[in-house]
């Protein structure tokens, strides 16, 4: 009777271990944590494992697929980011948690780290999208862009690049003329 308990206790608890480890697999919490976890130690590869193949990631611009991630996360690393997330709620596939983030860039200018707002979407085990929002007062922190010409998205010229620019447009427009009127001459030449 003893021998029967024991293996009855071993099959059930065989049967049931996949069980377990399956819903440790796909509780959205912990693919989020361990994500996190890979992405901090800088272990790009396994950060990636747990996105879906068409993830979606909105931060500081849209990025999609795991390649263009890939090149994100790369720059993070080198960067020396780390984030951590706090006051995490879990609602079905949905996490959304409190996020700092930090790297060596921010601290170059002066900027100790951002906060917001991560929304992230998991499922099937897989991260699908997740977006970071600043909060204002991380917004208010950050310098603001260079000024640029609206028309090109380009940096101002200055005032000798606009004399070589229009000097050079006034040379080839006398040659054009030079060039012009010398066919001019030859035709009424020719013409006589």
């Amino acid at each position: 009777m003893k021998r029967l308990v024991i293996a009855v206790t071993v099959v059930a608890a065989v049967l049931t271990l996949p069980m377990t480890l399956y819903a440790q697999e796909t509780d959205p919490l912990t693919i989020v944590n361990s994500w996190l976890e890979a992405l901090n130690s800088g272990d790009v590869d396994a950060a990636l494992s747990y996105l879906a193949d068409g993830a979606q990631i909105t931060s500081d611009r849209v990025y999609t697929g795991k390649e263009e991630i890939r090149g994100w996360y790369e720059r993070q690393v080198e960067a020396n980011a780390v984030s951590t997330l706090s006051d995490c709620q879990v609602d079905g596939e949905t996490v959304t948690c409190q996020s700092v983030y930090a790297d060596d860039g921010l601290q170059a200018i002066g900027v100790d780290s951002l906060e917001g707002e991560l929304v992230l979407v998991v499922s099937d085990g897989k991260i699908q999208s997740y977006t970071f929002t600043m909060s204002p007062e991380s917004l208010a922190k950050l310098p603001p862009p260079p000024e640029t010409l609206a028309e090109t998205g380009g940096d101002s010229l200055s005032p000798a690049h606009i004399v070589m620019t229009l000097g050079g447009l006034l040379v080839a427009g006398g040659l054009l003329m030079t060039a012009l009127g010398l066919e001019r001459r030859r035709r009424l030449s020719a013409s006589r």
